[in-house]
């Protein structure tokens, strides 16, 4: 594949966006097994098809008169280092770092392939054909991406079946405790459903297939908590707010996931990575007022996370509408404005 900048070729050696996942870590600490899987067997296909690019690039350049591909072997072979650190990367820190390490790599292999092919004079149509060739049905680069669909699909549909389960245990306790599940089950029993829908995107690794799934299942699990909301109306306050700060929780360590792939493409993220800080700081506060038996102190901190929430939303919309993103990672923003507004708008106890 090749571009063209200022009229001469150059190897379009970039990274696609890492796939947003479905687990999240605080970075520096151990991601979960299923989020380790994904990313590494990810990062283990794109990097082999950027090796390979790089490889079929000096090939081609080194016959050309007057050309050195010194630095661009040197290049490669500092590719191929980072590559071996894959399997021991298990941070979300850490594939932050190695991946920007590898797109540092890349663009200085493209920036370097760029001046030899002016100096040889190559040919930018010839260039795009032998990378072509060295990548299409290139059967190592279809293992490593068939790894990746399979791991996947493994994985995600894993979490889906956890998360699955783990709701149906909590309403089977509400029921248990007398509360009124049957609107809450139904809307279980369709999302438990749409697991063969998920599944058949996921077979047809189709990026738009799962993102429609997505789309369909947001508003259902929405539904779900507004059912499971409605069942614990004659539960405590106190009942109430734990519920929230849980909700709060889950909402902020999937905002952790989304800023990190929205930071391997932005380099300022600062005002999305304050505000997420903010939301836990008051989530936090909140607990521990809830745990002093302070029910009008504890309320008056749960507003500040409510309006937390609302400020973390309006920056992703922000970011959604005025960056130059990926669709999917856009789609993503989009999504996480929803969340947040429906959660903040969920987070009020009576006076």
């Amino acid at each position: 594949m090749a571009m063209i900048r200022g009229g001469s070729a150059v190897l379009l050696l970039l990274f696609a966006a890492l796939v947003v996942l479905p687990v999240a870590a605080a970075p520096g600490e151990p991601a979960s097994a299923g989020e380790v899987a994904i990313r590494q067997a990810h990062l283990a296909w794109v990097a082999l098809e950027k090796e390979t690019e790089m490889n079929a690039a000096i090939t081609y350049i080194y016959p050309l008169y007057s050309t050195d591909t010194k630095k661009l072997s040197s290049l490669a072979a500092e590719f191929r280092e980072l590559e071996a650190y894959i399997p021991a990367t298990t941070t979300r820190a850490g594939f932050v770092n190695l991946t920007e390490q590898m797109q540092a790599t890349t663009a200085e292999f493209r920036d370097e392939a760029e001046i030899q092919m002016t100096l040889g004079h190559g040919d930018e149509h010839a260039l795009a054909q032998a990378v072509g060739a060295a990548t299409t049905g290139n059967p190592y680069i279809e293992q490593k991406e068939k790894a990746y669909w399979d791991t996947r699909k493994v994985r995600h549909l894993a979490e889906y079946d956890a998360w699955v389960t783990t709701t149906q245990a909590s309403l089977d306790t509400l029921k248990k405790q007398g509360f009124d599940t049957a609107s809450a089950q139904r809307s279980l029993d369709v999302i438990a459903a749409k697991r063969r829908d998920l599944a058949a995107a996921l077979d047809a690794k189709s990026e738009d297939r799962i993102l429609a799934m997505n789309n369909v299942l947001l508003p259902l699990t929405k539904d779900l908590g507004t059912q499971v909301a409605a069942a614990q109306e004659k539960a405590s306050d106190a009942e109430k707010i734990a519920f929230l700060v849980d909700q709060g929780y889950r909402g902020v360590n999937r905002a952790d996931r989304l800023n990190n792939d929205v930071r391997l493409i932005l380099i300022d993220i600062d005002p999305l990575e304050a505000a997420t800080k903010k939301v836990k700081t008051d989530l936090a506060k909140t607990k521990t007022l809830l745990g002093t038996g302070s029910m009008p102190d504890t309320k008056t901190q749960l507003a500040l996370v409510k309006k937390d929430m609302k400020d973390l939303s309006m920056l992703y919309r922000d970011t959604a509408n005025t960056a130059d993103l990926p669709p999917a990672l856009t789609s993503a923003l989009r999504s996480m404005v929803i969340t947040l507004d429906n959660t903040a708008d969920q987070t009020v106890v009576g006076e």
